[in-house]
Protein backbone atom coordinates (compact mmCIF):
# COMPACT_ATOMS: atom_id res chain seq x y z
CA UNK A 1 0.00 0.00 0.00
CA UNK A 2 1.09 3.53 -0.98
CA UNK A 3 2.32 6.28 1.96
CA UNK A 4 2.52 9.53 1.67
CA UNK A 5 5.18 12.00 3.03
CA UNK A 6 6.17 15.90 3.25
CA UNK A 7 8.46 17.52 4.33
CA UNK A 8 8.74 21.99 4.28
CA UNK A 9 11.74 22.00 2.26
CA UNK A 10 11.76 18.97 -0.15
CA UNK A 11 8.02 18.94 -0.79
CA UNK A 12 6.10 15.36 -1.07
CA UNK A 13 7.24 11.93 -2.09
CA UNK A 14 5.59 8.56 -1.91
CA UNK A 15 6.45 4.82 -1.09
CA UNK A 16 5.05 1.66 -2.67
CA UNK A 17 4.70 0.50 0.78
CA UNK A 18 5.47 0.98 4.45
CA UNK A 19 9.24 1.95 4.76
CA UNK A 20 11.32 0.11 7.38
CA UNK A 21 11.78 2.38 10.72
CA UNK A 22 15.78 2.65 9.54
CA UNK A 23 14.96 3.66 6.27
CA UNK A 24 12.08 6.05 8.00
CA UNK A 25 14.93 6.98 10.93
CA UNK A 26 17.00 8.72 7.50
CA UNK A 27 13.83 10.60 6.78
CA UNK A 28 14.87 14.65 7.97
CA UNK A 29 13.69 15.76 10.50
CA UNK A 30 10.05 17.86 10.00
CA UNK A 31 9.38 15.07 7.79
CA UNK A 32 5.38 13.94 8.45
CA UNK A 33 2.99 11.08 7.01
CA UNK A 34 0.48 12.46 4.87
CA UNK A 35 -2.28 10.81 2.63
CA UNK A 36 -1.44 10.02 -0.86
CA UNK A 37 -1.89 13.10 -2.59
CA UNK A 38 -4.81 12.65 -4.68
CA UNK A 39 -3.57 14.42 -8.03
CA UNK A 40 -1.32 16.95 -9.01
CA UNK A 41 -3.41 19.84 -8.61
CA UNK A 42 -3.27 19.18 -4.99
CA UNK A 43 -0.95 20.71 -2.31
CA UNK A 44 -0.23 20.04 1.15
CA UNK A 45 -1.22 23.07 3.55
CA UNK A 46 0.00 21.25 6.60
CA UNK A 47 -3.49 19.83 7.29
CA UNK A 48 -4.92 18.93 4.46
CA UNK A 49 -4.18 18.23 0.65
CA UNK A 50 -6.02 21.46 -0.81
CA UNK A 51 -6.87 20.86 -4.40
CA UNK A 52 -5.72 24.23 -6.43
CA UNK A 53 -6.76 25.03 -9.86
CA UNK A 54 -4.37 26.18 -12.44
CA UNK A 55 -4.95 30.09 -13.88
CA UNK A 56 -6.98 30.17 -16.89
CA UNK A 57 -4.57 33.18 -18.23
CA UNK A 58 -1.27 30.99 -17.85
CA UNK A 59 -3.02 28.31 -19.52
CA UNK A 60 -4.03 30.07 -22.51
CA UNK A 61 -0.36 31.29 -22.43
CA UNK A 62 1.13 27.77 -21.93
CA UNK A 63 -1.22 26.52 -24.65
CA UNK A 64 -1.04 29.63 -27.46
CA UNK A 65 3.18 28.79 -26.96
CA UNK A 66 2.55 25.65 -28.84
CA UNK A 67 -0.28 26.90 -31.25
CA UNK A 68 1.43 26.50 -35.03
CA UNK A 69 0.24 25.71 -38.07
CA UNK A 70 1.45 25.58 -41.84
CA UNK A 71 0.45 27.95 -44.35
CA UNK A 72 -1.81 25.74 -46.22
CA UNK A 73 -3.33 24.99 -43.18
CA UNK A 74 -4.10 28.45 -41.28
CA UNK A 75 -5.55 29.31 -44.98
CA UNK A 76 -7.66 26.20 -46.17
CA UNK A 77 -9.23 27.07 -42.03
CA UNK A 78 -9.92 30.78 -43.11
CA UNK A 79 -11.76 30.04 -46.57
CA UNK A 80 -11.35 31.77 -49.67
CA UNK A 81 -13.30 35.47 -48.97
CA UNK A 82 -10.70 36.15 -45.34
CA UNK A 83 -8.07 34.65 -48.19
CA UNK A 84 -8.55 37.25 -50.64
CA UNK A 85 -8.65 40.12 -47.71
CA UNK A 86 -4.96 38.68 -46.47
CA UNK A 87 -4.11 38.64 -50.09
CA UNK A 88 -5.20 42.29 -50.36
CA UNK A 89 -3.21 43.13 -47.58
CA UNK A 90 0.02 41.31 -48.73
CA UNK A 91 -0.27 43.17 -52.11
CA UNK A 92 -1.18 46.57 -50.85
CA UNK A 93 2.14 49.04 -51.08
CA UNK A 94 1.24 50.51 -48.28
CA UNK A 95 2.08 47.73 -46.24
CA UNK A 96 4.76 47.37 -44.17
CA UNK A 97 7.42 44.92 -46.56
CA UNK A 98 8.08 42.60 -43.78
CA UNK A 99 4.84 41.90 -43.23
CA UNK A 100 4.20 41.51 -46.88
CA UNK A 101 7.25 38.78 -46.96
CA UNK A 102 5.22 37.38 -43.41
CA UNK A 103 2.03 36.71 -45.27
CA UNK A 104 3.28 35.61 -48.71
CA UNK A 105 6.27 33.54 -47.62
CA UNK A 106 5.63 32.33 -43.83
CA UNK A 107 6.30 27.97 -44.25
CA UNK A 108 4.83 28.16 -40.66
CA UNK A 109 2.09 30.48 -38.72
CA UNK A 110 3.04 30.87 -34.79
CA UNK A 111 -0.01 31.46 -32.78
CA UNK A 112 2.34 33.77 -30.27
CA UNK A 113 3.79 35.60 -32.90
CA UNK A 114 3.71 39.59 -32.96
CA UNK A 115 2.38 39.24 -37.49
CA UNK A 116 -0.28 36.96 -36.65
CA UNK A 117 -1.67 39.32 -33.84
CA UNK A 118 -1.41 42.09 -35.84
CA UNK A 119 -2.89 40.09 -38.98
CA UNK A 120 -5.15 39.04 -36.99
CA UNK A 121 -6.55 42.65 -35.62
CA UNK A 122 -6.46 43.46 -39.11
CA UNK A 123 -8.63 41.34 -40.22
CA UNK A 124 -11.20 41.86 -37.63
CA UNK A 125 -10.28 38.49 -35.58
CA UNK A 126 -10.40 38.51 -31.68
CA UNK A 127 -7.80 36.77 -29.51
CA UNK A 128 -10.37 34.06 -28.75
CA UNK A 129 -11.29 33.67 -32.35
CA UNK A 130 -7.75 33.73 -33.21
CA UNK A 131 -7.14 30.87 -30.78
CA UNK A 132 -9.98 28.97 -32.12
CA UNK A 133 -8.66 29.55 -36.04
CA UNK A 134 -5.33 27.42 -34.88
CA UNK A 135 -6.77 25.02 -32.58
CA UNK A 136 -8.81 23.67 -35.82
CA UNK A 137 -5.82 24.53 -38.33
CA UNK A 138 -3.44 22.36 -36.18
CA UNK A 139 -5.71 19.42 -36.67
CA UNK A 140 -6.28 20.17 -41.12
CA UNK A 141 -4.52 16.94 -42.44
CA UNK A 142 -2.18 17.73 -45.51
Amino acid sequence: MEHGYFHPDRGYWQTTNEPPQHILDGYPEGTVDVPVKPSGLHEWNGTAWVEVLPDHAQLLTTERATMACSRLQGRLVLGEATCDALDAIANDDLTPWAMRQTINNAIEWSRTSQAMTELGYLLGYTDAQMDDLFRLAMTVDV
